[in-house]
This record gives C-alpha cells, sequence and structure tokens, in this order.
C-alpha cells in the first residue's frame, strides 16, 4: 500500500491559495511528501445533458481554472512536489474523491466560514465526508479602512 504523503489542496483560485499552499508544504516536508492542488469547475447541471451553449461555458471555465495553475506550477519554488488539476464536478465530490484517491495525508482547506453568515455547506461537507483529516486555514483578519 502507498504510504499516505500526499497533502490535497481545494482552491477556489482567490488570493488565500498562497496561504493554503504556505501551510501545505510545512505539512508535505513533515511527511515527506507533495502537495496536490485541486480545482473543481461546478457544473451548473449534468454535464452529460448540457447544451452546447453550457459546455462552452464549462470548456472556458476549465481553460481558465489551467492557465491559473499553470502560473501556480510555472512560480512554484518550494522544495516538495507540486501536482495540480482541474475537474469538472461537484467540489465535494472532487475534493473527497482526491484524497481517497492519492490517500491523501492531510486535506487543506480555507475556511468554510465567511463573513458575519453562516459556515458554506461545501467546506462543512467536506469536513465530514473526508477519509482523512482535513486542515482549515482562516482567512486573515483584515483591518477595518
Amino acid at each position: 500500500m502507498n504510504k499516505p504523503n500526499a497533502i490535497v489542496v481545494g482552491t477556489d483560485l482567490t488570493p488565500q491559495t498562497s496561504e493554503l499552499l504556505h501551510e501545505a508544504v510545512r505539512l508535505a516536508q513533515a511527511y515527506e511528501g507533495h502537495v496536490v492542488l485541486v480545482h473543481a469547475v461546478e457544473p451548473i447541471e449534468d454535464p452529460d445533458r448540457a447544451d452546447s451553449d453550457t459546455a462552452a461555458f464549462h470548456d472556458e471555465l476549465m481553460r481558465k481554472a489551467e492557465l491559473w495553475m499553470t502560473e501556480q506550477r510555472d512560480n512554484w519554488s518550494a522544495e516538495v512536489d507540486l501536482c495540480t488539476y482541474v475537474e469538472l464536478g461537484s467540489r465535494v465530490k472532487v475534493l473527497i474523491g482526491s484524497a481517497k484517491e492519492r490517500h491523501a495525508r492531510m486535506l487543506v482547506l480555507g475556511s468554510p466560514f465567511r463573513g458575519d453568515g453562516p459556515p458554506v455547506g461545501i467546506g462543512l461537507q467536506v469536513v465530514a465526508q473526508s477519509p482523512c483529516p482535513v486542515l482549515i486555514v482562516p482567512e486573515p483578519i483584515r483591518a477595518a479602512t
């Protein structure tokens, strides 16, 4: 059986990703592992039944996400390996599937708590279903201007 050494990082392509990757690198170094950066493009409807406009919309989202991931790989300077991928599907299913498939040591996510509202359901669903420990990295507190 493979030694679980992947640190899977879920990203929504926001600036907080750099903070998530910083924590993931620390974990990967501690576990002699690597970082897997994952982004899910949430389908509007069933991708198999999508019309051509919806399919084109998803293709464009996937293309933009792949370009963003390429920038991350091109600028990667950490001493651990980085693998990136983008998948069309439910964010929860994609993240849980990635953690299971890669026998992840840890799953790293941004905070499901945003603003003053209730927790975002996706983060809580991932925590509830994850096959491995989940590290929630809170967004930094920014001073009011």
